[in-house]
């Protein structure tokens, strides 16, 4: 678990430094976007580190497409 938080320091390190020095010239609607991706991205850093089963992209997106994804993969699916 440590090595995982490292890489995650490590990562949102660089990027908040680079981008704390160029947030000056974003708007206000830029930086509330820019707030709502850094906690989607600090929460699905924590579910890396942590390694637990939480909610993730995967839980919101096979409901949605899951049918369509199987229906797609049947009709590709070759059998010889």
């Amino acid at each position: 678990m440590a090595e995982r938080i490292m890489v995650l320091l490590a990562a949102f390190g660089g990027i908040l430094l680079y981008d704390w020095l160029t947030m000056k010239k974003m708007t206000k609607r830029e930086k509330a976007l820019y707030a709502v991706l850094c906690f989607i991205c600090l929460y699905m850093g924590l579910d890396y580190a942590i390694n637990k089963d939480w909610f993730d992209f995967m839980d919101l997106m096979m409901p949605v497409f899951g049918n369509l994804a199987k229906a797609i993969d049947d009709y590709l699916n070759v059998n010889a």
